[in-house]
């Protein structure tokens, strides 16, 4: 996901995507939300009121669930379709 080719990942767009994966959001502690899988892994956690999402947290939380920069740009099209 390069910076400039690729439009930022709003708020909304990466909640759908990390239920779509399966997550369940988890608890809001200090502004952020824990999102984590059932049958484990690494939880994921974004800031509640930052609005898109910035890209190293985007980055950042891909690697955590081990999904490729691919599947979130196939995701976001379908969603901006």
């Amino acid at each position: 996901m390069k910076d400039s080719s690729y439009p930022a990942v709003s708020l909304d767009a990466f909640r759908s995507f990390l239920t779509s994966r399966g997550f369940v959001f988890r608890f809001i502690a200090g502004g952020y939300e824990k999102w984590h899988q059932p049958e484990g892994g690494r939880p994921v956690v974004i800031r509640m009121y930052q609005d898109p999402v910035p890209l190293f947290a985007v980055r950042t939380a891909l690697r955590a669930i081990g999904e490729p920069e691919e599947v979130l740009r196939a995701f976001m099209d379908q969603e901006l379709q």
